[in-house]
């Protein structure tokens, strides 16, 4: 298993400027309170749903409301799992000094006011999520387990004798912490949306807007860190961590039409003509367009190698 050694010194504190001086007045676990009342509105934002816009769906208002519903359930359990099972242990390790780059004690500590952070939108995503599934008279089994979740345990085992599972995973949570979604930037300014489902989802993207500055901040030490052979290994994945943040779970929405009652046949013939590959690409590129200008500055790019891997996905 490949590691990798910490930087000879440390980010001294001068370079280093916190997104996080009023924490306590901003952040959601410090100085929000629990959202309640009744989902008076949609329970998201259509034009964030392109099956929903599908014939078969848009022409059935109690489908389309249903799609809808099913597809804030699936953000706020992408979240949980995000959030638990991939954000926290990275911050953990960030926070203890067990990362591969050193820190200094106001940036470990700035990681643990994320791992709170990051706890509170677990817990107050489960608690509206029980909401969501009873006011639409959801199952929470036709959610699934998301996507990326599925594509990281992938990535992982087809690398876990080059690159260390803690090295991808760290370098997953960055740039998934550095991709502020059009979910979390559209959602909470929307008034088709019902306020609470606007405020739930606001309280998550006011926290996550700094949390992509202190990752947009390490990902440059993080690149620097590796040694140009760790470079070559991790280029050729990154932009395969895009896509599996970014990318449409066509599982997720399979599962979606068949528990709306439609055959195999139609909900893979459904899903061909809502998913383009090409209009799929452009949506992903836009989406992902901060983070290769993150990328590019670190000097990501400057290898042609894994300049040509972006480019065979799409996001160049």
């Amino acid at each position: 298993m490949m590691t990798v050694n910490k930087l000879v010194a440390p980010i001294v504190q001068e370079t280093y400027q916190s997104p996080f001086s009023r924490w306590n007045e901003s952040s959601w676990i410090r100085s929000k309170p629990f959202r309640e009342g009744d989902i008076e509105g949609l329970p998201f934002s259509p034009d964030l749903v392109p099956l929903a816009a599908h014939p078969a769906i848009a022409s059935d208002s109690t489908r389309w409301v249903t799609v809808l519903a099913y597809r804030l359930l699936a953000h706020l359990q992408f979240t949980t799992l995000l959030e638990l099972s991939h954000v926290n242990p990275v911050c953990s390790s960030l926070a203890q000094g067990r990362a591969p780059i050193s820190l200094n004690t106001l940036q470990r500590n700035d990681a643990l006011r994320i791992y709170c952070d990051e706890g509170g939108h677990a817990l107050f995503v489960e608690l509206f999520s029980t909401q969501v599934e009873a006011a639409f008279g959801l199952n929470r089994s036709v959610i699934g387990r998301p996507q990326f979740d599925r594509i990281i345990e992938k990535i992982i085992a087809d690398h876990q004798t080059r690159l260390s599972p803690n090295l991808i995973k760290l370098f997953f949570v960055t740039i998934s912490e550095t991709l502020v979604t059009k979910i979390l930037n559209n959602v909470p300014h929307d008034p088709q949306v019902a306020p609470i489902v606007r405020a739930v989802i606001g309280d998550h993207a006011a926290d996550e807007a700094l949390h992509s500055v202190y990752f947009r901040g390490l990902f440059p030490v993080l690149w620097q860190s590796l040694a140009s052979y760790e470079q070559e290994e991790m280029g050729q994945l990154l932009p395969q961590l895009v896509w599996a943040f970014l990318g449409p779970d066509r599982q997720l929405e399979y599962s979606i039409l068949r528990r709306l009652g439609f055959n195999a046949k139609d909900s893979e013939g459904i899903l061909e003509e809502v998913y383009v590959p090409d209009q799929i690409a452009q949506v992903v590129r836009q989406a992902a367009n901060p983070t290769l200008k993150m990328f590019a500055a670190a000097g990501v790019f400057e290898n042609p190698a894994i300049e040509r891997v972006f480019a065979d996905y799409e996001l160049m």
